[in-house]
Formats: structure tokens, C-alpha cells, sequence
């Protein structure tokens, strides 16, 4: 029988790459489990994990921790692979931001937390690697106060310090938790007394202040009783007015320092899936975690066995569902068998389970018409979620076959990566023919075409992609293009005399028919117009498509026999040729809107670097504690930024890119813009 949702406790696990969030995490398997030591790597199960010694994808492990249903989502920590993270905040009910007691705010743990502000999820923090040198819990506490807000209180205190970090003292509990000798005895430890005064009163009006009842008695003087605390503590982390802090060291010991006080104050303070009804419908009604309610769920995660097939891990919303009903996928239309539910502990199914009731995150297998960010809906009562927004793809790459007759096998293959990883995106330029993967940055991409690799025994070929160029004319000329062959038997004769002009910028193509006394028979005109187009496709300056002309037939000549429509073609193709080469060609360069994103104290560097790539400034803006740069910037000048601004920012800067316009590349920089564009389409290559 499924647990209820007053049982479940969703939690993710957050932060920078290095703070130990998945070492947390398998501590606190390894005692759940009631092993001595380690259990070894649950949730880093995959290959290229182990190989980097990072987490490159969302995992899951379900377990049971005194009477509660913890369902743990460990997540990535570095930037190109922050979209599980911002996916696991929207299916969690509460957060725990894991830092690094030497580096505890880093780039990735700031975007994760206005992230989770966004989701209105709430935060614990757990200072880990307090064993380490040169570490302070309360400087850490202070400057995460500091930045986050006084809400940041701490619930226990270490004792010891660095090296000698042995435990830690249970402010609400008045209990002192030694690890190296397991005694846990009632009482401050010695010499701790003003530091532990200090933060009860800290911890103790942040839970007062939960409540007006409990503020009015603890102005009043009086103490709140056990209940009351524990039960202000809920409420207060529940709605965001307390963001407790816990002190650990996930690989100090066999058992690690503190990992049992974590799960002890998420079994028993972190919200219920009832206590946060935020789940809103696409059509705008908030949907209760009952499970009374009609069923629905939400797929956050997939993942893709070229020999199992699909593994579709989904937080279900509301309502009850037994294995094998049929649901309904708002998106597609189509029906789906929820069968073979399971819990995950990493990569192994761990239960079975023969139903699904709100709050619970469960597995389910091949799933025939279901995407990531999906709903599923009971049929009677459909409902569905708005897809989880992510970030916006900064790093493009041109994909294809390396061998030819396999492209339909690679991009099968492409196709099952992006459903794995929302964060990745195919799409298809019309502009250049390319197909592009676009991703958060060049380490994401290429882990995409290594899995590509590794498990699909395909070749993938990415490239830069090509700048659009364009060409066009700038004056108005006139051309014939006189097309004769005569080799024995019938031959072939067209004459074709144009003017070209030069249309507005965007315009396109306008082609006009003058011919008067029959000079052409009007059956060979839609050919001229055919050759033109034809020709328009290779300008005469660097081989880009021709654009914003008219172009005007006027004149030209036939023969009764040996006239055609491939010979008027081959004319009117000849003529636009020759009228292009006198009228100017120009070389036409796309500019892109380019917005950044980034603290105040970095602005010149971003403003300088624009300019340096030929960059006009289009204005400033303040959003929040940073500022928004906005600048046009031709497209040619923007292919490294992404790797470049990361550098020249230290990663704390976001940007977004859109086309804008086209604009004439000056003479004086055209051959130094074209080879410009060669380069990097040949240095570029994963």
C-alpha cells in the first residue's frame, strides 16, 4: 500500500560543484540502510560520472528514514548541467543547499537559490567539510545571513573545529552528539556557552516570529514548550521565515559528522507534499497534493537504455492511481499504461509498487508518447503543468553523420539525448541548412555526443555553425546573359537582358516582366525568372545567398528551333550573374541583440569586451542587485562568447541572444569578417 502524502518528505539536494551534495547524499543512504561504511556510488551511477568525479545528471533515491518516505533527488552542480536542478525544485517540496565551509557561495550556489525563490521551495543549508582547514561555521553562517537574508539561522553547532571536528550540539534538542566516541550527552559542552546563547536567541525569535502566538508569549518571558518550538520550526521553515543551518562533514568517519541531525530535521521538519499546495493547472487553478482528487503527474526525468528502453520518473500531483490504469498526455492526445511502478535507488528499481498517491515520486517504464516535462492526467478529468522554465541554451554546435547512410541512426540517437536532458535542444537553422544542438556550454554538449557515442555505436560530426551571410547590390545595372550551344543536331539558344536594382533591407526578391513585341515568348519567361533565382543562390563575393533586389526582364531573344526552357534558364541565370558583379555586390552580416546579465562591479569588462567585438552599446537597466547590459553585436563576433564571458566573469554573468537585423559589412573589414568566419568554423570542432 502506497505511503500518504503526510508520510513523504521530497527533498533536493543543491549547490556548487565541490560543496559534497552527493556525498551527503550517500551518507545518508548508507544509513538508512543500516550499513556499516559506505554503500559505494548510488546516486553517480553512471560511466562518464565516475570518469569526471562529477555529477552530470538528476538521480534518485527512495528510502525510508524513521517512519517518513524520503525520496532524495541529487542534482548537478555545475553550471552546464544546472537544468536538473532547476527541474528537481519545481517536483521537491524543500531544498537543501549544500556549501562548501571553505567556499560557501559560489556562482551555481546563487543562480540555484534564486531559482528555488522563484519556486517558493524552502531551504535548508548544511555547511559540510567542516573538518577541512581554515574552516569557521560561524563566518559561514554570518556571510550566508549576509546573502541570504537573517532568515538563516542555525539549528546545531559543531564541536571541534577543523581537524578536530568530532560532533555537534542540537540547539533545540540541548543535546551534544559525539561521533568519535557515540555518546550523546544533554548540555552544552564546555567553553561553548556564549556561543550557544549567542544562537538561541537567534533560532528561538525566528520561531517565535512564525507564529503571533508564540511571539506574544516569547516577548512576554515565557518558554515555549517542545511542541511549540518543534511545531514553530515546521511552520516557519514551511513558509519560507526559517532557513535552518546544520553542520556536517559527509566523509569524516565511517558514519560522516552530523549526516543522522540532517535526516532527523528533514523526517521531521521539512514540509509535506500537503504542506505546499502549489501546483498550478494550465489552466490557473491550484491543485491540492489530496488523494481524493482526480490524478495527475508531472515527468521530470527520463532516462533512456538503448537496450531497456525508456524509464520515465514522475512526481505524482494529486490523486490515486493503481498499476496498469490508463492515462491520458495532455500534450499529444495520447494514452498511456502506468505499469510496472517502481522506487528508485539510483540506477536499481528498489520496491515495487502497486499504486501511486499524490507526493510520491515513483519510475515507470516505457511510457510510448511521453516526453520529459510531460503531464499525465486522469482521463475523466484532464489536467496538465507548465514545463519547467530552463536555462536559456548559450553554445550551439552544426550536428550530422560522420558517415554517410547513417543519418537517421544519429539523429534517433540526438533525439533520445535531448528527451533525457530538456536543457538540450536539435533544431534546424533554415538560414544556413544546418542542423544545430544547442546546450548551456561546450562541456554539455560534448557529454551529449560522447553518450551519443558510447551508447548508440554512432559517429556524430559537430562544427561550428555557419554565420548566415548574405550578399546584395548596392546600384542599379544592366546585363545580358546569352546562352548558345550548337554541336551537331538541335542546339540550344537564350538571350535574357535584365536591369537589377536594390530592393529595401528585408524586402527579399521582386522580379518584373517588361518584355514587350515578343522578344521572349512568354512560355521561356517563368524560366528566366527560374535561372535568377537560381543564380541568386551564390552571390558573386563569397558565395552567400543574394537578397532585397528586383529585377527587371526587359529584352532578349529566341530562336524558333533551337529555344528552350533550360536554355532561357541557363540565360537568365547568366544575366544576373553579370548585372550583380556590376551593381556594387555587397556582403550582408547578421547583428544580434545581445543582453547580459550580471553584477554591477563587472559592467565595464562586459562593456569593453562588446566594443571590442565591434559592439554598440544599446543601453543599461538595473534588475535586481545587477545590472542588464544590452548591446548589438554582429553574429560573426559573438561564436566564442559564451566560453569567453565565462572567463572574463568568472561564470557570474548570464546572457541572452536574439536576432536582430542585417547590416553591410564596411569594406575595410570584409576580408578580415570573412576570414574571421572561416576560423572558427574550423577551430570549433568537438
Amino acid at each position: 500500500m502506497a505511503e500518504g502524502p503526510d508520510s513523504i518528505r521530497n527533498v533536493c539536494l543543491i549547490g556548487h560543484r565541490g560543496s559534497g551534495k552527493t556525498s551527503i547524499g550517500e551518507a545518508m543512504i548508507s544509513l538508512a540502510s543500516g550499513r556499516e561504511g559506505r554503500t559505494g556510488r548510488v546516486l553517480d551511477f553512471a560511466e562518464d560520472e565516475s570518469e569526471r568525479g562529477m555529477t552530470l545528471g538528476l538521480s534518485l533515491a527512495s528510502f525510508n528514514w524513521k517512519g517518513r518516505r524520503i525520496n532524495l533527488l541529487d542534482t548537478p552542480g555545475d553550471g552546464g548541467f544546472i537544468g536538473d536542478a532547476f527541474i528537481a525544485q519545481r517536483v521537491a517540496d524543500c531544498a537543501v543547499l549544500v556549501v562548501h565551509a571553505q567556499d560557501p557561495v559560489q556562482v551555481v550556489t546563487e543562480r540555484v537559490w534564486r531559482r528555488g525563490e522563484k519556486e517558493e521551495i524552502p531551504h535548508f543549508v548544511v555547511v559540510n567539510h567542516l573538518d577541512r582547514e581554515r574552516t569557521d561555521y560561524a563566518g559561514v553562517v554570518e556571510l550566508l545571513r549576509d546573502r541570504f537574508g537573517t532568515s538563516v539561522v542555525p539549528v546545531n553547532l559543531p564541536i571541534g573545529k577543523e581537524g578536530g571536528f568530532r560532533g555537534v550540539y542540537g540547539l533545540l534538542t540541548d543535546t551534544a552528539f559525539d561521533y568519535e566516541t557515540g555518546e550523546q550527552t544533554e548540555g552544552p559542552p564546555a567553553g561553548m556557552e556564549a556561543e550557544i546563547d549567542e544562537a538561541k536567541v537567534r533560532l528561538f525569535e525566528a520561531i517565535a516570529e512564525s507564529d503571533d502566538t508564540l511571539l506574544e508569549k516569547y516577548l512576554e518571558g515565557e518558554e515555549l514548550t517542545n511542541d511549540e518550538t518543534f511545531e514553530g520550526i515546521r511552520k516557519g521553515i514551511a513558509e519560507g521565515l526559517i532557513i535552518p543551518v546544520a553542520a556536517a562533514s559527509a566523509t569524516k568517519g565511517a558514519k560522516g559528522v552530523g549526516i543522522d541531525r540532517i535526516l532527523d530535521l528533514i523526517a521531521g521538519s521539512a514540509p509535506s507534499p500537503r504542506d505546499r499546495s502549489r501546483w498550478v493547472s494550465g489552466e490557473g487553478d491550484e491543485i491540492p497534493c489530496a488523494p481524493e482528487a482526480p490524478f495527475s503527474a508531472y515527468v521530470f526525468k527520463s532516462y533512456v537504455d538503448p537496450h531497456a528502453g525508456r524509464l520515465s520518473v514522475l512526481r505524482v500531483v494529486s490523486g490515486r492511481c493503481r498499476s496498469d490504469e490508463t492515462l491520458v498526455n495532455p500534450r499529444t492526445g495520447s494514452q498511456e499504461r502506468l505499469g510496472g511502478m517502481t522506487r528508485l535507488l539510483g540506477r536499481d528499481r528498489s520496491e515495487t509498487v502497486d499504486e501511486a498517491v499524490a507526493g510520491d515520486i515513483l519510475a515507470v517504464p516505457k511510457l510510448k508518447d511521453t516526453s520529459t516535462l510531460d503531464t499525465l492526467s486522469n482521463q475523466e478529468t484532464v489536467l496538465s503543468y507548465g514545463r519547467v522554465e530552463l536555462p536559456e541554451p548559450t553554445t550551439a554546435f552544426a550536428v550530422g553523420a560522420t558517415r554517410h547512410g547513417e543519418e537517421d541512426k544519429v539523429f534517433e540517437a540526438i533525439k533520445r539525448v535531448t528527451d533525457e536532458d530538456p536543457s538540450l535542444v536539435l533544431t534546424r537553422s533554415e538560414a544556413t541548412g544546418e542542423d544545430l544542438l544547442s546546450g548551456l556550454t561546450q562541456m554539455h554538449i560534448e557529454l551529449a555526443l560522447e553518450r551519443i557515442s558510447n551508447r548508440y555505436n554512432v559517429e556524430v560530426e559537430a562544427k561550428a555553425p555557419k554565420v548566415p551571410f548574405m550578399e546584395t547590390i548596392s546600384a542599379a545595372a544592366s546585363a545580358q546573359g546569352r546562352h548558345k550551344k550548337q554541336s551537331g543536331g538541335r542546339g540550344q539558344f537564350g538571350d535574357a537582358r535584365i536591369d537589377v536594382e536594390p530592393l529595401g533591407r528585408g524586402e527579399g526578391f521582386e522580379f518584373e516582366d517588361a518584355v514587350v513585341g515578343g522578344a521572349i515568348p512568354r512560355q521561356f519567361i517563368p524560366a528566366v525568372e527560374k535561372g535568377v533565382v537560381e543564380a541568386m543562390e551564390a552571390g558573386p563575393i563569397a558565395g552567400y545567398p543574394v537578397v532585397d533586389v528586383k529585377v527587371r526582364l526587359h529584352d532578349g531573344a529566341y530562336h524558333s528551333v533551337d529555344s528552350s526552357e533550360a536554355a532561357f534558364k541557363i540565360a537568365g541565370s547568366l544575366a544576373f550573374k553579370n548585372a550583380c558583379e556590376q551593381a556594387g555586390p555587397v556582403l550582408l552580416e547578421p547583428f544580434v541583440k545581445v543582453e547580459v546579465l550580471a553584477p554591477t562591479e563587472l559592467v565595464g569588462d562586459i562593456m569593453g569586451d562588446l566594443s571590442g567585438r565591434r559592439g554598440r552599446p544599446m543601453g543599461m537597466e538595473q534588475r535586481g542587485e545587477r545590472q542588464v547590459v544590452q548591446a548589438e553585436v554582429p553574429q560573426v563576433e559573438m561564436l566564442t562568447y559564451a566560453r569567453d564571458l565565462r572567463s572574463i566573469t568568472g561564470g557570474r554573468a548570464n546572457f541572452h541572444v536574439e536576432f536582430g537585423h542585417y547590416e553591410e559589412v564596411p569594406q575595410n573589414l570584409l576580408e578580415k569578417v570573412l576570414a574571421a568566419n572561416e576560423r572558427e568554423e574550423e577551430v570549433q570542432k568537438v
